[in-house]
């Protein structure tokens, strides 16, 4: 598997509420294109593009979630393509004597907005460091854990993730960075010092049909015709089979044992 020579990640090109871009600007600057089929773009929103979010830059507090309308980030999964792993996920589903997604896959996480040190990071330390509560040790009490747990299971902060083959993003992701602007006009952000990007063989903006996820709770898995290029949508657990898999991270467990034994960093890995 080839090397990946990333320049540390403050060095990244970076522009705070412009996670699309950002994450356009790593695949385009640094990886391969003989490599792009080992990495995947991932949106994350929901219908209420209300989507709780740990370990964040933005967290005023460390122990209650960011809020995003949408966040996007990039997976590595240098064993498998994507297809590889959503057919082996289809694949558990249908066998009876094995609960989904129990073979674990060997896959990273780059998020330019995550406050976990380890970049990328191991799947499974990024799934319970940011779609968790920290674990009870950093509440006041126990008890205001398993309230925030409670608040956040309703439905209009589950998480679904689209799921889009990194070359794919690179010849179709355009945006006109419209959503970025109030009624009047005004930047809520000041934009990239970068060009507008438009995808190679872009036809229209984009962007706005990456992160529709109206309806996402019933059209996991699905594509239209002439839109293969927007990948797939599924749920939080699909998404812990596909790139996790094995038995599901334990945020309290992980806890202690990040005490004890530190992550294996693969910055010069991939």
């Amino acid at each position: 598997m080839e090397i990946l020579q990333l320049p540390p990640r403050e060095a990244l090109l970076y522009t705070s509420c412009y996670c699309e871009e950002n994450i356009y600007k790593l695949i385009e600057h640094h990886i391969n294109p003989a490599a792009l089929k080992h990495y995947t773009v991932i949106f994350l929103s929901n219908s209420s593009k209300a989507i709780p979010v740990f370990s964040q830059r933005i967290q005023k507090n460390p122990t209650y979630p960011a809020v995003w309308d949408y966040h996007v980030i990039l997976a590595y999964h240098p064993d498998h393509t994507l297809e590889d792993l959503l057919e082996r996920s289809r694949n558990d589903s249908r066998t009876t004597e094995q609960p989904l997604g129990t073979t674990a896959t060997k896959s990273y996480i780059y998020d330019l907005d995550t406050t976990i040190q380890t970049f990328p990071c191991p799947f499974s330390t990024y799934f319970a460091n940011t779609f968790s509560p920290p674990p009870s040790s950093k509440f006041e009490s126990p008890l205001d854990r398993m309230a925030l747990v409670m608040a956040l299971s309703q439905d209009k902060y589950g998480r679904y993730f689209r799921l889009v083959p990194a070359n794919d993003y690179l010849e179709h992701f355009w945006s006109g960075r419209d959503h970025m602007k109030d009624t009047e006009g005004a930047w809520i952000a000041t934009p990239p010092e970068w060009d507008v990007i438009i995808g190679s063989k872009a036809s229209k903006e984009s962007f706005e049909d990456y992160i529709n996820f109206k309806n996402c709770e019933n059209q996991t898995e699905t594509t239209q015709g002439g839109r293969e290029h927007l990948g797939v949508i599924v749920g939080e657990q699909r998404l812990w089979g596909l790139f996790g898999g094995g038995v599901p991270p334990d945020v309290e467990l992980l806890d202690i044992m990040t005490q004890a034994v530190p992550e294996t960093d693969i910055s010069e890995e991939a």
